[in-house]
């Protein structure tokens, strides 16, 4: 009996070592599959600092050097540069004067944007509005001043395309006043370098509007508000003294500017900005090419204003 427990013994031992005993095989670690070069995306270029821009000659409007000078942009605040040429235009024809009074409506109190909060039945001279639409940019002034001259905006805004059309501006086409996004379903004012270069060399020729664009900073109701100019070249990059700036979102940062050193008088426009800073700095830099001046080391506010000048 023990004989044959010892045999059961020896033959379960003799199964272990032949079964489960043994440490099994170690499998060959899987070899890591060979890596790929890594397809690197090109670097994105980077975005010009303008839509359109222009360089020319104020006086018999040679175009220096531009890009995409059709392309029909929104104006923003460019606008009022045709605002102050329908009005001196009936300056000097003697159907207004600076000194003339004009009233606030519900309708200019209403304006949004850049304003000098006009208040309906206020009363400032056209001289006050147009200092105030020109410098501050402010839209409720170019608006009530529009409101006085023809009527109404829209009888105004039939003066500026009519303007437009003397001066051969085929790119361009004005559905307010002031420059601010049109409500849903309505048109944008437009314009294109081109265009802009032909509505400033017409600006230069009445010295009135260079009076009111080369103003650094003022104040308005009786010194109680401070107006500020939205172009910031003007005083800070050498012989640049005028013109208009405007900004929406649509639009981005838009300039005409002019300047002049010794006997050469330039202007500069530039369309679609993705900053003023950026704008400025383009627009400066043009001077300094053309007109041999070195621009100013400043700063740039941003403007956050719907209209923005």
């Amino acid at each position: 009996m023990k004989r044959w427990m010892i045999a059961v013994v020896l033959v379960l031992f003799a199964c272990q070592g032949a079964f489960g005993g043994q440490t099994p095989p170690k499998k060959k670690p899987a070899s890591k599959p060979k890596s790929r070069p890594v397809a690197v995306a090109p670097s994105a270029q980077p975005k010009p600092p303008f839509e359109a821009y222009a360089v020319a000659d104020a006086v018999d409007g040679v175009v220096l050097e531009g890009q995409n000078m059709h392309l029909r942009w929104p104006q923003a605040s460019l606008t009022k540069l045709m605002l102050a040429a329908v009005v001196v235009d009936k300056i000097e024809r003697g159907e207004l004067r600076l000194g003339d009074s004009i009233t606030a409506t519900k309708n200019a109190q209403g304006m949004g944007g850049t304003q000098v909060f006009l208040k309906a039945g206020e009363t400032f001279t056209l001289d006050e509005l147009m200092t105030a639409a020109m410098v501050e940019s402010a839209n409720d002034a170019a608006y009530a001043i529009a409101e006085h001259v023809a009527g109404s905006a829209d009888g105004f805004v039939a003066l500026m395309n009519r303007k437009a059309r003397a001066l051969g501006m085929t790119d361009s086409e004005f559905h307010c006043v002031h420059g601010l996004p049109p409500s849903a379903g309505g048109s944008e004012n437009l314009t294109s370098c081109n265009d802009m270069i032909r509505l400033a060399r017409e600006a230069l020729q009445h010295p009135q509007i260079l009076n009111w664009t080369s103003i650094e900073q003022t104040t308005f109701r009786n010194g109680t508000l401070v107006i500020t100019n939205k172009n910031k070249l003007v005083g800070r990059v050498p012989g640049v003294d005028g013109l208009k700036t405007g900004y929406t979102r649509r639009a981005g940062f838009n300039i005409v500017a002019t300047g002049a050193n010794g006997g050469r008088r330039l202007i500069v426009v530039v369309l679609g900005s993705p900053e003023s800073r950026i704008r400025d700095a383009f627009a400066a830099e043009k001077f300094h090419e053309h007109m041999q001046v070195q621009p100013a080391a400043h700063g740039h506010a941003v403007e956050r204003t719907a209209s923005g000048g």
